[in-house]
């Protein structure tokens, strides 16, 4: 976390329209109030927004010693978020306090991951107990519902000892373009008391009794080698190999959304005539998505040996089919494409978020992967879910180099190695 106070007032507009508002402090009034928390990442953003306003515009950082040494403040549970405090301190250059200041570098920040066992660090004598988490759970839809289940091991952890536990979730804002779909999601979570935007000042985070920093958990080498739900374990401080198999499965309850009459029409209309695959080939990340050749040759070959409905909620080119259906235009929202996900009776997808929500209902799926190494860490514990791996193989036809990459020989060639029916035996289909 980084402390910091303000030069002059400023209202910073988020993704869901609403108003981050920044005080610079009243002389006389309570310092605490004018003294706010974010996470490194924020911070940044919230450095250049200042940056773009003007020159009177700045941050001044709070030595953290300060406020960890007030005796209202919060208690850190599980692996500790230190150093960030330093690294902030190396960029200025105010020579005198720099030389008490040991040279720190990005990946010395994060190494800090030892393990904390929460019940060593909870021993509050009060019934009802409150956790902020600083940073949510998840930079994405997938770790987001993962996170979601470490929370709810946490909670039942925690209800051995208290009767209510109040857990807060505060997101970065500031330059988090996926803000308001996050809290959407996080807040139809009945275990979750409220998302609430960061910055936080000291005096509101002083309300709360321990605080969870799971801002940097992406850049831990226990977040790169441990399944998501156990990565956010160890990171509240909760032993992931002593809990029981049956609570690390992701849920969701779905039953508020209500879809538009033309999607739930269309979709009984398909489901009457076929099963309905769902086929998902790109992802935000393009070194997991499909080319787009290959996407077009990949469905038109399942089109060809199988003989359900295939659906897609992303514009595929080059392919018509009457047993191929485009489900783009219904696909707006989140819970849009949930609801789809949740109607189909199969699903084939890249490594993204699709294959988190087709295990909330068990729906057989089958996910390309690019490489062996992401495996056993993504579906450790989706029991409906079967890796496709890609299989790299390089051809050195050629010594040259070019700007142009279409111009190069030497090409991979994992892509031309996919097997239409290989999947569909693999969705029992085949």
């Amino acid at each position: 976390m980084i402390f910091f106070k303000v030069s002059q007032n400023i209202n910073i507009k988020i993704a869901d329209n609403s108003l981050v508002v920044l005080n610079k402090e009243i002389r006389g009034n309570d310092e605490n109030e004018y003294i706010y928390i974010t996470t490194f990442h924020d911070f940044e953003a919230v450095k250049k927004i200042f940056e773009k306003v003007g020159t009177t515009y700045k941050t001044y950082i709070v030595d953290e010693k300060k406020v960890f040494s007030q005796k209202d403040f919060p208690i850190e549970v599980g692996v500790s978020n230190k150093n960030e405090f330093l690294l902030q301190k190396q960029k200025l250059r105010f020579t005198t306090f720099l030389d008490e200041i040991p040279e720190l570098s990005t990946k010395e920040l994060f190494r800090n991951e030892e393990f904390q066992d929460i019940n060593d660090i909870v021993k509050s004598h009060k019934k009802d107990i409150s956790i902020a988490i600083i940073g949510g759970v998840g930079r994405g839809i997938g770790e987001i519902l993962c996170g979601l289940t470490a929370i709810r091991v946490l909670i039942k952890t925690l209800q051995k000892r208290y009767k209510n536990i109040k857990i807060d979730l505060l997101l970065e804002s500031a330059d988090n373009q996926y803000y308001k779909r996050d809290k959407e999601l996080l807040e139809k979570e009945p275990l979750i008391n409220k998302v609430l935007p960061l910055c936080i000042n000291v005096r509101k985070m002083s309300e709360y009794d321990y605080y969870i920093d799971t801002s940097t958990i992406n850049e831990s080498t226990f977040y790169r080698e441990l399944n998501f739900i156990d990565a956010y374990l160890y990171k509240f401080g909760i032993d992931y190999k002593s809990i029981q198999l049956h609570t690390k499965f992701n849920q969701f309850d779905l039953s508020f959304y209500k879809p538009s009459s033309e999607l739930q029409d269309d979709i009984v209309k398909l489901k009457s005539k076929s099963e309905l695959i769902l086929f998902h080939p790109y992802s935000p990340d393009i070194q997991r998505s499909l080319p787009k050749d290959v996407t077009a040759t990949l469905l038109k070959e399942l089109l060809t040996y199988s003989d359900e409905t295939i659906v897609s909620t992303l514009k595929i080119e080059k392919v018509e089919n009457d047993k191929y259906i485009d489900l783009s235009k219904y696909s707006k929202t989140l819970f849009d494409f949930m609801y789809i996900v949740s109607q189909c009776d199969y699903i084939i997808t890249v490594d993204t978020s699709t294959y988190h929500i087709s295990d909330l209902f068990l729906i057989p799926t089958v996910v390309i992967f690019p490489d062996n190494d992401l495996v056993e860490k993504r579906v450790k514990y989706y029991k409906m879910t079967k890796p496709y791996v890609l299989k790299e193989r390089k051809k050195n036809l050629s010594l040259l180099k070019f700007e142009n990459d279409t111009l190069t020989v030497s090409k991979y060639t994992k892509y031309k190695d996919i097997k239409a029916k290989k999947i569909l035996k693999l969705l029992s289909l085949k």
